[in-house]
């Protein structure tokens, strides 16, 4: 069946389907068609625009010179670059299209108190499919960080992480109580740590419920 005979819904759901921020040529060739595309696929398409020109910004400032580079890395290290907690929001938001990420490594505190918060609230199901190692290093997670990447992870994203470095990372007891159960669920993960934060009791008993503990 031609594209042209489908209807708007089904014509804007392709669209959707082929939309790429790293790379959008596919979706912006697909809209220029038929005229019947043009118009149906005129609002995501401008909004499909914002957002490439966004994440061309972040790259820039992640020293990368396109975003292609960013969608082939293997690693994004974020050190001093004066990024925001919106640039990790951002990134989240870029899960499900960087395939090629291996590595994520967040040092000190540039990304602001809710960073980290931010970025695993915007991981959806399967996003960074291929990262198994996940620093954040003298990064304020805290207690709402925590919960937010575990519930990030039980929804499925970050599916081969191997391992996860938390240190000094401001989690107490109700961040690690959140965390434990979403970590013991990977099947993957072999190193785990935790040096540095300030739980207690509480926290550690969580560490040995349901399945033994959790080593750090």
């Amino acid at each position: 069946m031609s594209l042209s005979k489908l209807g708007g819904d089904e014509q804007r759901m392709i669209f959707s389907q082929l939309c790429n921020v790293l790379d959008p040529v596919i979706a912006v060739a697909l809209s220029s068609v038929s005229n019947e595309l043009r118009t149906a696929t005129r609002v995501p398409l401008q909004q499909l625009k914002t957002d490439h020109e966004a994440a061309a910004a972040l790259c820039r400032k992640l020293g990368m010179r396109s975003c292609k580079e960013l969608r082939d890395a293997n690693e994004v290290a974020w050190l001093g670059r004066g990024l925001t907690a919106a640039d990790l929001s951002l990134l989240g938001t870029l899960g499900s299209v960087l395939p090629a990420l291996k590595a994520l490594c967040l040092y000190q505190s540039a990304a602001g108190p809710d960073g980290v918060q931010r970025l695993a609230e915007e991981l959806g199901a399967d996003a960074l499919p291929a990262v198994w190692w996940l620093r954040a290093e003298h990064v304020q997670v805290g207690d709402a960080g925590a919960s937010a990447l575990a519930t990030a992870l039980g929804r499925g994203a970050l599916p081969r992480l191997k391992f996860l470095n938390l240190t000094f990372a401001a989690i107490g007891d109700a961040g690690l109580v959140a965390l434990a159960p979403a970590l013991r669920r990977l099947p993957e993960l072999g190193i785990l740590n935790l040096w540095g934060n300030p739980f207690g009791d509480e926290g550690l008993a969580a560490s040995w419920r349901r399945g033994g503990r959790l080593e750090g």
